[in-house]
């Protein structure tokens, strides 16, 4: 009976030491959520849609990476992120809004071109990480609070979020990268002064970029 004994402890350490091993390997998927306010979790206490995909699925790393203020022509503040993370099993930028404002065409090909130099830096380093586009969610000019309004969120960036969509599309299919629009995910009233998500609409979001991930990496 020792004898029985003795495997059976040397078999729950061997156990216990290939499961870390694979914790240390990176065996838990990795998903580095690169964004702005909305994706940092402004208005809503950090209960942003990263915060809602690490809470209902834990056998995944969702993290946060999202910064308040953040445009596309932020771009260079990806190169610390990719230091930090050189590894991650996926990638998803949630970026253009705040480029926006009182926005035009020209505005919304910076923003495809920002966003195309920041793929190209992900892909230097790491080949095998999965990028994915998030095209912004809409905004609630019915809603808009004064602050954003003198801001210029206007009818001019609802519209060119529309093109930004279109046009982040096209470069999602031309770089064989995933896309997931965003853009008429957040119900109208799920909004707190027009441009941020609520926590319902931030849900709305978690539960879209799941449903997207899962259809484009089935």
């Amino acid at each position: 009976m020792k004898g029985k004994y003795f495997y059976i402890l040397i078999g729950f350490f061997s156990l216990m030491i290939f499961s870390a091993m694979l914790i240390k390997s990176g065996f838990k998927r990795e998903v580095v959520c690169f964004g702005d306010s909305i994706t940092h979790g402004a208005k809503v206490n950090g209960h942003s849609w990263v915060y809602f995909l690490s809470k209902e699925h834990k056998d995944v790393n969702f993290i946060n990476e999202g910064r308040n203020g953040r445009k596309t022509s932020d771009k260079n503040e990806i190169l610390p992120v990719l230091k930090k993370y050189p590894a991650s099993d996926y990638f998803l930028i949630f970026l253009g809004v705040n480029d926006l404002k009182n926005g035009n065409d020209s505005m919304v090909n910076q923003c495809v071109d920002n966003m195309e130099w920041m793929i190209s830096k992900i892909k230097e380093t790491n080949k095998k990480t999965k990028i994915v586009i998030l095209a912004p969610s809409d905004i609630n000019l019915k809603t808009m609070s004064q602050l954003n309004v003198k801001k210029k969120y206007n009818e001019n960036t609802k519209s060119s979020l529309v093109e930004l969509k279109n046009k982040y599309k096209g470069l999602a299919e031309k770089d064989s990268l995933g896309f997931i629009s965003l853009l008429k995910t957040v119900s109208p009233p799920n909004y707190v002064d027009g441009l941020h998500p609520d926590e319902k609409g931030q849900q709305q979001i978690a539960d879209a970029v799941w449903k997207g991930l899962k259809e484009i990496y089935h």
